[in-house]
């Protein structure tokens, strides 16, 4: 899922006041970004890229002067606390979902009887398989609240530790670390350049362009830090 990524507030340092280098890592990797963009290059760019700019919808950019840099930004990288999150949710589900089967054990034939009558759109003569009926009809509302809970917290937790595993991601390695096993953070640069870009019509335009960049900043439990590398994450025309 796509987070919302603050543009308008960012404060950018002019490049002109950046001293020293004449092409800082942030320009580099953007560099690297859209020359494997223009070739095609797929590999290249899952290495280095979360976002996309696709030649045929936007264009290739042929060059790219960088205006300015804004200041690094660091946000708490919640993995392990949705992982928990996400574990009792699912461990809550599991004691209802028992819970609720030893009551349908126990009352299956009115429960078939409820089911049959529902289906046909009947009303139950039996005063006790109306109340199963009223029964049943709680156990499945509250069956169906945990499946949503459940639900929400995964879809929190992968929405979270995308960057962290992207960021994190060896192909080499045999197994993926697994970022719920770690606290840390996120860090943001935002980089805003004037692109020299071609459209997908053939046409030369100038665009503004802000480049978000993060990467994960981990430490285990035993204190050994882990550090990502940096991904361009999002990239967004300004105007």
């Amino acid at each position: 899922m796509h987070r919302s990524r603050p543009t308008a507030m960012a404060v950018f340092i002019l490049a002109g006041t950046l001293a020293g280098c004449s092409s800082s890592p942030e320009e580099e990797l953007i560099s690297n970004f859209f020359r494997a963009a223009r070739m095609r290059d797929n590999t290249t760019l899952a290495n280095i890229s979360m976002a996309s700019f696709s030649p045929l919808e936007r264009g290739t950019v042929q060059s790219f002067d960088v205006e300015g840099v804004a200041e690094q930004t660091r946000r708490p990288m919640r993995a392990r606390a949705l992982g928990e999150a996400l574990g009792e949710a699912q461990a809550a589900e599991t004691e209802f979902s028992e819970r609720k089967q030893v009551y349908q054990d126990e009352n299956l034939e009115a429960i078939e009887r409820v089911v049959e009558a529902e289906r046909e759109g009947n009303t139950l003569r039996r005063r006790a398989d109306r109340t199963v009926q009223e029964s049943w009809t709680q156990w499945r509302e509250e069956m169906a609240q945990h499946a949503q809970n459940v639900s929400e917290a995964r879809a929190q937790l992968s929405e979270e530790r995308v960057v962290a595993d992207g960021s994190t991601f060896d192909p080499a390695a045999a197994d993926m670390i697994d970022v719920t096993q770690y606290d840390g953070e996120i860090a943001t640069v935002r980089v805003r350049i004037l692109a020299q870009v071609q459209t997908p019509d053939g046409q030369d335009a100038q665009q503004t362009l802000d480049v978000a960049i993060e990467r994960a900043e981990l430490v285990g439990d035993d204190g050994t830090p882990l550090n990502g590398r940096w991904l361009i994450t999002a990239i967004e025309e300004v105007g």
